[in-house]
């Protein structure tokens, strides 16, 4: 198992070797841990934990790049990185964020010494040796305490959502592009928001913005792709219509609304709000 993980404060090697004894259920005399730098001639490569570590800058102090041999702890020992990032942030009283399959580049899991784990947005500044800031965080963790609580976008733009409508079309020109949008936010209300039930102002609002490109679009294109645009998004703007209720435009100032058409649905939001307010 190969492991990564970005860890909230500064440890010395005997703490590392301790934690992560601890976590992975082997003799600390089985954990070799080496600075970047260090002497690795004098490594022991055959300990059933490897660990290399540098010191970084900001919210996250260390990186570790940790490696556990199969055979390596007993059983029930934790089997993947998820796994043990949570019984290493648990027994060392650190956040501890490790990679996310790269869904977006600043975006990771994080594991707190509370037992909670969430997903998290880690910035970094341009210099040669960055600062690193833990931006924002889906649940609320002791780690990070000045982190903002909220959904990331990044995360739910990622999520699937069926578009058995838009799909059926089988185009991929702008107009049956932004369909597929508007038909992600239906289904997506349709579905009571899952997973999360949470969603954002600023993409519902890119949401509605996709609806109004749709109606320039769709005048470019065939008569015979216009005329099943046009019934799709009719069945589309039902199950909108279903889900939302008229608000007389306060759909028009969410955040990031930008300039937009005088589309009737600026004047709807959704009937279960998945943010707290609209500012």
């Amino acid at each position: 198992m190969i492991c990564n993980f970005l860890v909230s404060r500064r440890m010395e090697p005997a703490e590392l070797i301790a934690g992560l004894a601890d976590a992975a259920q082997v003799p600390a005399g089985q954990v070799d841990v080496c600075h970047e730098d260090g002497d690795m001639d004098h490594r022991d490569w055959g300990a059933p934990v490897l660990c290399t570590y540098h010191c970084l800058r900001g919210d996250v102090a260390m990186s570790l790049d940790i490696q556990v041999r199969s055979a390596a702890g007993t059983a029930g020992a934790p089997g993947t990185e998820a796994e043990l990032a949570l019984a290493f942030a648990v027994r060392t009283g650190t956040g501890v964020l490790y990679p996310d399959d790269r869904i977006d580049p600043e975006t990771y899991w994080l594991a707190d010494r509370t037992g909670t784990v969430t997903r998290a947005r880690l910035l970094a500044t341009d210099e040669e040796r960055p600062v690193y800031r833990v931006d924002a965080v889906e649940s609320a963790v002791s780690a990070f305490p000045g982190a903002e609580v909220t959904p990331l976008a990044e995360i739910l733009r990622s999520q699937p959502v069926p578009t058995p409508v838009a799909d059926a079309l089988g185009s991929d020109s702008p107009a049956a592009v932004s369909l597929h949008i508007w038909e992600r936010l239906g289904q997506r209300m349709r579905g009571d928001w899952a997973p999360s039930g949470r969603y954002l102002p600023e993409l519902y609002a890119q949401d509605l913005a996709a609806r109004d490109a749709f109606e320039k679009q769709v005048a470019e294109v065939g008569r015979e792709e216009r005329t099943l645009l046009l019934h799709a998004v009719a069945e589309l703007d039902g199950i909108f219509r279903a889900h939302t209720v008229d608000d007389a435009g306060a759909a028009a100032a969410l955040p990031s609304a930008g300039p937009h058409g005088d589309g009737w649905w600026w004047r709807r939001v959704p009937r279960s709000l998945p943010w707290p307010t609209v500012k």
